[in-house]
């Protein structure tokens, strides 16, 4: 990735803020395993390998909501150089379809042809240049203060460098859940990330020390993601179980109604072994998982102000720059971005994943002071923070 490219980039996700987006950079589209490929080298010939493929990357995602929590998205392809525009046309038309994408745009810096534009017409394509981009930001009047920090760093090439690069260099007892948030997430089927990724951060909290920013920005980062998850189970709720949420929500996490009667008849016959003295009687054999309750009442709170959602990622994607930049921000600095209900849901988020997974109580703490000003308690020192 050229930093011209990144510029671009950043141009764009200024632009999808100005339209009401939160947005991420790079995102990565691969599959979860590769075809055995026979290897090249004569140490390894003979011997197949079978490693993650990696099918392509968003350069900037856009969401937003709709009526009834549903995710509205919309993709950015950024390229500095002018040339092959019209074949990357299909290939931005491919990767939004495989996205499920609701818009695409391509983004060049100076030149768009004719021919690229006819075709991304036909296409459905938004085709702009970085002249294009400024023109349009005059179109989307916005209150909050994007020129002013901590926002700006959002928008600035060094700032989102350093926060893409953020997460390298880590423990690699990290890698599953590094793996997991680059990758994984957007890979699983979307009903299953509200179990997958309590499990993969339940499977690393004893290496997470809130008091490393780098570890305080990838909580902040994944709660943003939580977050996301929960809209797209809520728009599946409100649109099968809106009288009954707590059934819509089961039949969710199973991936509809008959793969949770399958995971209840499997209950059943368990539960019966279990009885009989098959199993030990230790054994659970509920399907649900034991924080349910948990995540059925968060649910039930941000189906109550799904107004909200959007201020609270984007304050999530504020913090999360901020914090991987190691800098300090007061809720005061974030001007009209700051909402109460916003940040108390966010915190909600936080506190759920906390709760569940076994995180230390200061990532709480540590977010509730940056959403909120409060305090942070007074903790042991250490004198050798991990990576």
């Amino acid at each position: 990735m050229s930093e011209q490219d990144l510029g671009l980039k950043v141009a764009s996700r200024r632009l999808l803020w100005r339209m009401g987006y939160t947005t991420r950079l790079d995102v990565q589209l691969r599959g979860a395993w590769g075809p055995a490929a026979r290897s090249d080298t004569s140490k390894e010939r003979g011997r197949r390998t079978s490693q993650p493929e990696s099918f392509t990357d968003l350069d900037v995602l856009g969401l937003s909501l709709t009526g009834g929590a549903r995710l509205h998205s919309t993709i950015v392809d950024c390229k500095t150089t002018a040339g092959g525009s019209t074949g990357r046309t299909f290939w931005v038309r491919g990767v939004g379809d495989f996205f499920a994408a609701d818009d695409a745009y391509m983004v060049r810096d100076s030149v768009v042809t004719d021919a690229a534009r006819q075709l991304a017409t036909r296409l459905g394509i938004t085709t702009l240049t970085s002249a294009d981009l400024s023109r349009l930001e005059e179109l989307y009047p916005c209150d909050i203060p994007l020129d002013s920090a901590p926002i700006s760093h959002l928008f600035e090439v060094s700032s989102a460098a350093t926060v893409l690069a953020a997460f390298t260099g880590l423990d690699k007892r990290l890698k599953p859940l590094l793996d997991y948030r680059q990758f994984g997430y957007w890979l699983y089927d979307e009903h299953r990330n509200l179990v997958q990724l309590v499990e993969h951060l339940r499977a690393c909290t004893d290496l997470l020390d809130p008091r490393n920013p780098r570890h305080l920005a990838l909580v902040l980062d994944l709660t943003w993601l939580y977050l996301v998850s929960l809209c797209h189970a809520i728009h599946a709720i409100r649109s099968a179980h809106v009288s009954d949420p707590d059934r819509g929500l089961q039949e969710y996490l199973f991936g509809g109604i008959v793969g949770l009667r399958e995971k209840e008849q499997l209950s059943g016959l368990l539960a019966s072994l279990r009885e009989g003295g098959a199993l030990p009687a230790e054994v659970r054999v509920d399907p649900l998982p034991m924080y349910y309750p948990k995540l059925r009442e968060l649910i039930t709170r941000v189906m109550h102000r799904p107004d909200r959602v959007l201020s609270a990622l984007r304050l999530l994607e504020v913090l999360t720059t901020v914090t991987a930049l190691a800098q300090r921000v007061e809720p005061a600095d974030l001007g009209s971005l700051h909402e109460a209900l916003a940040a108390k849901q966010a915190a909600d988020v936080v506190q759920f994943l906390v709760s569940t997974t076994g995180l230390d109580d200061g990532f709480r703490a540590r977010v509730r002071s940056l959403l909120f000003g409060e305090p942070v308690p007074s903790a042991p020192e250490q004198t050798t923070i991990p990576t």
